[in-house]
């Protein structure tokens, strides 16, 4: 179980960091002027969705810090696992769909992104750690 809680809130910390990074995506890429071509909806939109993204980051990351046993133990918190660790994967196959793994960064956001994926799996794939539990 220590093992367990040692990766979930190792995820939880990584998870925090990700939320930082995308937080700071307006300025880190100057979004006001590269998005400035895109009409208002769209704008919104784009906005929007990373901005829930953010509050999806903090969510993921405030469970897995401060109710770790419970993710752990429930079958809620082991759906969880699982939902929070298929978001990291989406993004690695975005990488390569989306794309097409030419960026220069591409292979770190890889790795970055499938360290969680393994934080958040490993508990899961323990003996009597079965989704229906």
């Amino acid at each position: 179980m220590k093992k367990n809680i040692f990766f979930v809130r190792t995820a939880g910390v990584i998870t925090t960091l990700f939320c930082v990074f995308h937080l700071s995506f307006y300025w880190l890429l100057h979004w006001k002027e590269r998005l400035s071509c895109l009409d208002t909806d769209t704008w919104a939109i784009f906005h929007a969705f990373n901005y829930g993204m953010n509050m999806m980051f903090i969510l993921f990351a405030l469970i897995s810090l401060f109710m770790t046993k419970k993710l752990l133990s429930e079958s809620l918190g082991k759906v969880l696992l699982l939902f929070i660790s298929s978001i990291y994967v989406m993004r690695i196959v975005s990488e390569f769909v989306l794309w097409k793994c030419q960026q220069p960064m591409s292979v770190v956001i890889i790795i970055l992104c499938l360290l969680p994926v393994v934080l958040y799996l490993l508990p899961l794939l323990g003996r009597g750690n079965n989704l229906s539990d």
